[in-house]
């Protein structure tokens, strides 16, 4: 499919972009820390993670929720596998030779949409071409909605996580800020650095998730819309099989 060389090279272009910006940072980070006497200059990956408090382990169930998502909708949203050839093929062969039980026993068998739109049409043999077609029609839309629904679930993520992200900053600020209010003395810049530093935290893993969760979404999003497009022109074609050989099947 074309689109899936574009979302590559997108995805390698935003990689290299966020590769070039964290080491400019970094170098930058890294002047400005030399330039100043300190007992720790860095901090591992496992000390920024564990900074970020208690919000930090529900965007880590959230990274996880969303990489599960990833990986079955790569086995889910297949054409082969919503579409395939081989069924079509099949489930045509039986209704052109008017071998109807045939036909219903394979798509019964069959989980593919494409049997399920041919069993729902099939099952209304005998009746109207409307009735035949709108059957087809409420099969199809009513699984094409099942996809778009499970596919929302990414686009759930995408949004939650930044707020969660947010909600982490916002209250490492507060914090940060009843510190000035309730200490007594002078404020010590450095603890009140380090308490806005640590509540950043949160909002940066939120944006690490959300920006490649939607990055997926929207490869997803054309897969569905490609089935979509291919599924109406096959129930066209299946209605129109089908409704031909129920007006010619003196049986029915």
């Amino acid at each position: 499919m074309k689109y899936i060389k574009y979302f590559f090279l997108l995805l390698v272009i935003v990689i290299a972009n966020c590769c070039i910006f964290s080491n400019t940072l970094m170098a930058d980070a890294a002047k400005y820390a030399s330039s100043i006497p300190s007992k720790e200059t860095s901090m591992t990956l496992w000390q920024i993670i564990k900074s970020g408090g208690e919000l930090m382990i529900v965007l880590g169930i959230l990274s996880i929720i969303a990489l599960g998502l990833i990986i079955y909708y790569f086995f889910a949203f297949r054409i082969k596998k919503l579409l395939p050839g081989d069924a079509l093929e099949k489930i045509t062969g039986f209704i052109e030779t008017k071998d109807f039980l045939s036909a219903k026993k394979f798509c019964e068998r069959n989980t593919s949409l494409i049997a399920d739109i041919s069993l729902a049409g099939l099952q209304k043999l005998g009746h109207d071409k409307i009735v035949i077609e709108e059957a087809i029609e409420d099969k199809g839309r009513r699984s094409i909605t099942v996809l778009w629904q499970k596919l929302s679930y990414l686009a759930d993520i995408a949004a939650i996580a930044p707020m969660v992200g947010l909600l982490g900053t916002i209250i490492g600020m507060i914090q940060a800020f009843n510190y000035i209010v309730f200490e007594i003395g002078a404020v010590k810049p450095i603890l009140l650095a380090g308490g806005v530093s640590k509540a950043m935290v949160t909002t940066a893993a939120g944006l690490i998730i959300a920006i490649p969760v939607m990055i997926f979404y929207a490869y997803f999003r054309g897969v569905l819309q490609n089935i979509t497009i291919q599924y109406e022109h096959i129930s066209t074609e299946l209605f129109q099989l089908i409704s031909e050989k129920n007006d010619d099947d003196p049986r029915i």
